[in-house]
């Protein structure tokens, strides 16, 4: 949304629906052990949304709960424990070969919303330690699942097209300022700003705007300001008042 009167903006982040993919492999409770597998082979995924009869999220199957089940019975497999605890690995075993989508998937799915910036997800990713997210909407319904590679995608801008987008839509169509006297470089995501603005207040609305552009990796502020509309000494003085509604007026 951008709103230009009294310089209040707000710039439009790049958020999860814009990097997700949209055609997500998934399964169902009873899907068979082997199936689930065959499918994360075939479409070359690491992890698969589990369903429920009315199409919303239940669980997610990754590639440590197969490498449980395919243990089978044996004990003492350190690396499995540590991978993924001992106690989820003894309730994997007990199942025996009847194994389904229900009995090897996590029920504790972090999901996150398609409306939500991406660095949401990054820091939901990072911090729940898992390398994707199942994308829902407000029905727990799948809309699509978003990875690390995923969020990492903004940053592969190329430098021209980034820089364009600060010209044409931050410094003219949103700030209202003279793209001539802003001068605007790219290099491997930096953004360096070189010119001279017009007061304080609209140089630093600028850098800040310019920091929210997809593909922006950080931002070298070399920008200086005719005016510190921020002191009080700068502001216009105040109007007088009159009062006209106690003399008259004679010819």
């Amino acid at each position: 949304m951008k709103e230009r009167r009294g310089k209040v903006v707000r710039m439009r982040k790049t958020n999860v629906a814009d990097v997700m993919t949209r055609t997500v492999v998934v399964a169902r409770e009873d899907t068979p052990f082997k199936e689930i597998a065959r499918r994360m082979l075939e479409h070359r995924v690491s992890g698969l949304p589990v369903l429920d009869g009315e199409d919303r999220l239940v669980g997610i199957v990754s590639e440590g709960d197969l490498l449980a089940a395919e243990d089978g019975g044996h004990h003492g497999n350190l690396i499995l424990e540590w991978f993924i605890g001992r106690k989820r690995l003894e309730e994997i075993e007990a199942k025996g070969d009847d194994l389904r989508a229900r009995h090897v998937m996590m029920r504790d799915v972090v999901t996150i919303g398609p409306d939500e910036p991406i660095d949401a997800a990054a820091r939901s990713m990072l911090t729940n330690g898992v390398k994707r997210l199942p994308v829902v909407d407000d029905e727990g319904k799948v809309l699509g699942i978003v990875s690390r590679t995923d969020v990492l995608r903004p940053y592969l801008r190329e430098d021209e097209a980034i820089r364009k987008e600060i010209v044409e839509d931050v410094i003219l169509d949103t700030m209202w300022v003279d793209p001539s006297t802003v001068r605007v470089e790219v290099e491997e995501g930096v953004v360096s700003l070189a010119g001279r603005i017009e007061t304080k207040s609209t140089k630093e609305l600028l850098v800040d705007l310019v920091r929210r552009v997809s593909g922006v990796v950080g931002v070298e502020d070399h920008l200086s300001f005719m005016a510190d509309d921020r002191e009080p000494s700068a502001r216009p003085p105040a109007m007088p008042s009159f009062n006209f509604g106690r003399e008259r007026l004679t010819g």
